[in-house]
């Protein structure tokens, strides 16, 4: 880049120009004179022959006169004697002629005209009147001493003026040699010395002398250019002096970049790995404590219904912390504050006002990090690094980060839309199935009714007990698995979501209703993470079988179920029937296939099943699912 000139700055060209300049105003000016000095020489001795041609002319004159010619040649002479005159005192430019502007020229001139006038002329006259005078009366002789006097006068000037051309003339010369050695003294003085100055300078730094410089004198061009080169030749020994420590910055800049990008690969390839949401998340923050040296780390989805961060993974927190409900609620924390933010944020808690402390600070911690998992630009929830001392990550950790972060929001939604995927492929089998027995078993059943009705309206009134008898348990035990096989089709094609929880439980218990003519009685209390497609799916099953057994053995008048939904699902279902009798339970429990299929259903989602009777009479079924087993989806 060039320097730029300060405007105080009297640059060689303009040095140049004036110095230029001056010796042509000064050698014009010695040409102007030299061609006016000529101008009057060559004026000056026209006049001479004007003024020698005027005596010649006197001459003239007095002879026609003495030899007695005629009076009008000797006027026609008189009058070109006149002519002559008053041309050589008017002047003519145009030959050029003209008298030296010299007052005692112009006075000897003006002396002989009227000399010729009022002396010469009449006496010529009187002498041409009176052919017998002599012509030497006419004082001719004092009149041509006049003319001579004038040419003298004029020759004097001349010598003066050629005297003044030859002076400048010499000057010419003198100013010639002169201009041509201050040229050459100005060229080497002003440009070829600083350029010799600079060449071998240039020279030195190729050689590897990076000290050298180059002295600044005055505030021209060249000044500015040793000035560009000194500030060259000093950065580069500046950087030829920092090399090393600048490769070994560039060096740890790009084993960082490396860093960065083996973790940025490293942890894409773990998240597109096959993990449940816990173990992905986990394994995602282990990876970013090493990244980033922090202390502790957690995963939260945002539940924006519920105005709750729901835990997911968490890694060097205190129990405290992790058991704390001031976590929970969005409005009660910096990272749900951080929930509506656009982008990542920091938070040094030193910098923050003196208010109430969060569970973060008085656990020990004294910086946050706090960053989004966004899919499509939706908010699915935010992860959190933890520091015990005041780390600021750079712009280029917070970009890596939030770029990480976006890989595990794409992860998530995957896990949710493969969870989708099973859960629609077991829909679409359990209708299959649904179709078969229906198409099947169903209709056999169905089939078997109708025969059986008919084979009693063919015994009538038969008096044969034990066949009658016989026939009762056939259509019981018919029936009994018609009712079984048409709740065992309602059960395959039940379809739930998180929303419609709650609408499935009052679903089916007016089924129940109407088929057992039992009264039943819901309650639902809590707002704790709602369960899983899974997890729904299994506890409506649990709750069928266990109404079914209400209505195939407790004969019972009325169901209470209730729904207690916090840290822990739990879901009671209590009856007011005859209860049962543990031993007995206990000896048919590997033939009851009701209450195997509720077992085998609870340890699929690691819950616990209950069974125990009432005070009063009744059983209750409770089922437990912990809070270890919920998680946010």
């Amino acid at each position: 880049m060039p320097l730029p000139a300060p405007p105080s700055v009297r640059s060689l060209s303009s040095k140049l120009l004036i110095l230029t300049i001056v010796w042509l105003v000064l050698a014009m000016t010695s040409i102007g004179y030299t061609l006016v000095l000529s101008w009057k020489l060559e004026g000056g001795a026209a006049a001479i022959n004007d003024a020698g041609s005027l005596r010649m002319r006197s001459y003239r004159v007095a002879l026609l006169v003495s030899e007695g010619a005629d009076a009008a040649q000797v006027q026609q002479e008189a009058a070109q004697f006149s002519d002559t005159m008053a041309r050589l005192r008017k002047g003519d430019p145009a030959r050029p002629l003209f008298l030296p502007d010299n007052v005692e020229v112009r006075s000897q001139a003006a002396e002989i005209a009227r000399y010729w006038q009022h002396e010469m002329l009449p006496k010529l006259e009187q002498v041409q009147l009176d052919p017998r005078r002599n012509t030497t009366r006419v004082d001719l002789g004092a009149f041509v001493n006049r003319i001579d006097k004038l040419v003298r006068l004029v020759e004097e000037d001349n010598a003066r003026n050629t005297t003044l051309l030859r002076f400048f003339q010499m000057t010419l010369m003198a100013m010639a040699i002169i201009g041509a050695i201050t040229m050459m003294y100005l060229m080497f003085l002003l440009i070829i010395r600083p350029l010799n100055e600079l060449g071998e300078a240039i020279v030195q730094v190729r050689d590897g002398e990076l000290a050298t410089r180059v002295p600044v004198v005055g505030n021209d061009e060249f000044a500015i250019l040793s000035a560009g080169f000194n500030q060259m030749a000093g950065r580069l020994q500046e950087l030829y002096a920092t090399l090393e420590d600048k490769v070994r910055d560039k060096t740890r800049s790009l084993d960082e970049k490396n860093r960065q990008l083996t973790t940025l690969y490293g942890v894409t390839a773990y998240l597109h790995e096959s993990h449940d949401l816990n173990t992905m998340c986990k394994g995602f923050i282990e990876r970013l404590i090493q990244l980033t040296n922090a202390d502790a780390a957690s995963v939260r989805i945002v539940d924006s219904k519920r105005g709750k961060l729901e835990p997911v993974a968490q890694i060097g927190l205190p129990d405290g912390m992790i058991h704390t409900h001031d976590c929970a609620h969005i409005d009660s924390c910096y990272c749900g504050a951080a929930v509506e933010q656009p982008s990542s944020v920091i938070r040094l808690f030193r910098e923050l006002p003196q208010k109430e402390q969060k569970h973060c600070e008085r656990a020990g911690f004294r910086s946050v990090s706090i960053f989004h998992i966004r899919v499509n630009q939706q908010n699915v929830g935010i992860f959190t690094l933890y520091f015990r001392d005041d780390t600021r990550l750079s712009a280029q950790e917070q970009f890596l980060i939030e770029t990480l972060g976006s890989h595990l929001g794409v992860a998530i939604e995957n896990l949710r839309l493969a969870a989708r995927d099973r859960q629609f492929a077991v829909s679409e089998e359990r209708n299959l199935m649904a179709q078969g027995l229906h198409d099947s078993i169903a209709q056999s059943l169905s089939f078997l009714n109708l025969q059986v009705q008919m084979l009693e309206s063919a015994l009538g009134d038969t008096q044969d007990e034990q066949a009658r008898e016989n026939l009762a348990f056939i259509k019981t035990g018919v029936q009994e698995c018609y009712e079984d096989v048409r709740e065992l089709l309602l059960n395959f094609r039940t379809r739930i979501s998180k929303e419609d929880f709650p609408d499935a439980v009052n679903t089916l218990l007016k089924r129940f209703e109407q088929q057992a003519g039992v009264l039943t009685q819901y309650q639902l209390r809590g707002n704790g993470l709602p369960l899983n497609p899974e997890q729904q799916l299994q506890v409506i099953f649990i709750l069928q079988e266990a109404l079914s057994n209400v209505r195939k053995h407790a004969q019972a008048h009325r169901v209470d179920i209730d729904i207690d939904n916090h840290d822990d699902f739990v879901m009671r279902i209590s009856d007011d029937g005859c209860g049962f009798d543990a031993a007995v339970l206990a000896a048919r429990q590997a033939r009851h296939v009701g209450m195997s299929i509720m077992q085998e259903r609870a340890s699929r989602i690691n819950a616990r099943i209950q069974i125990e009777n009432r005070d009063g009479g009744g059983t209750t079924v409770t089922l437990t699912l912990p809070h270890t087993e919920r998680q946010a989806a």
